[in-house]
């Protein structure tokens, strides 16, 4: 049978254990949102359609655009996604390319690593 001093304290272990894990819980949500608020993450450099839009309508009411204006600017910002699209697609076959032409270098067991790595880079890029 166990002593009652023993089964007390484990019940005093149990709550110490759980006060400092939801404890490092909290902290960490709490620095997650000061780091979200307070560091500067960079922009997307790629014109989106709807960042089109926007863009259309600030400048036709800061710049005062009359209509054939407009429809200029609209056309100078479909060509610059197009632009953009391409050198992404572009950028995308480049690193695909490269990293075909590094897989030829490495042996099955380098490859499996090497597929892994950027496994992981992919996952850190997204977060």
């Amino acid at each position: 049978m166990l002593d009652p001093r023993i089964a007390g304290c484990k019940g005093k272990l149990f709550g110490m254990v759980a006060v400092i894990f939801i404890s490092g819980m909290i902290a960490g949500a709490f620095t997650t949102k000061l780091v979200d608020r307070y560091t500067d993450r960079p922009k997307s450099l790629v014109l989106e359609e709807g960042d089109k839009e926007m863009a259309l309508q600030h400048f036709y009411r800061e710049l005062e655009l009359n209509e054939a204006q407009a429809r200029a600017l609209e056309d100078v910002l479909d060509e610059f996604i197009m632009q953009q699209a391409d050198l992404m697609a572009q950028f995308k076959t480049s690193r695909l390319s490269g990293h075909d032409r590094i897989l030829q270098i490495l042996n099955e067991d380098q490859r499996k690593r090497f597929k892994k790595v950027l496994q992981e880079l992919n996952n850190q890029r997204k977060d």
